[in-house]
């Protein structure tokens, strides 16, 4: 006898119409939009096989903690941390929910990204960045920073505990250990295509220059907008990158979807690559040159500089010697 294992439908519980509904299109938008077409597909059907089997259905009812729960479960099945649902009714814009107002409202309180700016011992300088907020609000803040690190010899650059934030402001950070007219460090591609590459920004701070030693910390806490720092000057060779794995969110999101409900979705649409390894960093991370834990990763990165600004040094009185 042959058995046939038969997929059971569950019925659609009373009170949870909307959240039916909502995930029956989550379903059709990511099959649509998000960017890696098979992974789309392949993600889609898992969606609509999941909401036959009533998997979804425990927070019916509570609208901002079935957003949540569906957040994490989309998550998993893409494997982007980048994909969320929200439940923001009288709004049709991505971020509109509390969690990302709260976000910006503390941006005076968390030094509009600037953590920590320090002179170290053999004029290096170490600054901690925790958030890429909206270039508008932290632009103050960064160009103060970069003031302060332009004169010294080398840098450590800390990007961890920073979960990401604006494009706009990771584009001229990254750019400020570049030199004027570099070739474009990362180019950008949906499903339909490469995208028109983003202009070479005008600073409102000092260069840092290409020269220098550069040190960037990266772990687990770093991602996204961080990350595409990290890697693009990795990928150039501009960069050496100390710590342990970042988290691993490359992709780029869209525009809000409405859904059934007061909810919206927002997808990964568009994938940033390095001209330098046509990759990126999507579920891998940035990967560290010198792993370092914790503990250690800022002693590691500065006798590394140290190291670099010596021998330096002894190169340039070699060539300078009678």
């Amino acid at each position: 006898m042959i058995a046939a294992l038969l997929l059971v439908v569950q019925p659609v519980p009373e009170n949870c119409s909307d959240e039916h509904a909502a995930i029956a299109e989550i379903a059709d938008a990511i099959e649509q939009k998000y960017v890696l077409v098979d992974t789309a597909k392949r993600s889609a059907a898992t969606v609509r096989s999941k909401l036959e089997q009533g998997t979804f259905y425990q927070d019916c009812g509570d609208s901002e903690a079935f957003a949540k729960h569906m957040t994490k479960q989309l998550r998993a099945i893409l494997n982007d941390g980048h994909v969320f649902v929200e439940y923001a009714p009288n709004s049709s814009l991505a971020g509109e929910g509390d969690w990302l107002e709260k976000w910006r409202n503390g941006a005076s309180a968390r030094g509009f990204g600037v953590r920590q700016v320090e002179r170290i011992t053999g004029n290096i300088s170490y600054l901690h960045l925790t958030d890429f907020f909206e270039f508008s609000a932290a632009e103050k803040a960064l160009t103060a920073a970069f003031e302060l690190v332009s004169s010294s010899d080398g840098l450590i650059l800390d990007l961890r505990l920073n979960p990401g934030g604006s494009p706009e402001t990771e584009w001229p950070v990254q750019w400020t250990f570049m030199a004027p007219g570099s070739q474009t460090p990362l180019h950008r591609e949906t499903r339909h295509g490469k995208k028109p590459d983003l202009l070479e920004p005008t600073l409102p701070w000092p260069r840092y220059g290409t020269e220098r030693p550069l040190a960037i910390i990266v772990d687990k806490t770093t991602f996204s907008a961080p990350e595409a720092v990290a890697y693009s000057l990795q990928a150039q060779g501009r960069a050496v990158i100390f710590g342990s794995p970042s988290g691993g969110g490359a992709h780029m999101l869209g525009d809000a979807v409405p859904l059934t409900g007061g909810w919206h979705i927002v997808i990964p649409e568009t994938r940033p690559y390095s001209p330098h390894t046509g990759g990126n960093w999507e579920g891998i991370g940035v990967i560290p040159d010198f792993p370092a834990s914790k503990e250690d990763a800022i002693q590691i990165a500065q006798k590394w500089v140290t190291g670099k600004l010596e021998s330096k040094r002894a190169a340039s009185n070699t060539e300078t010697a009678p």
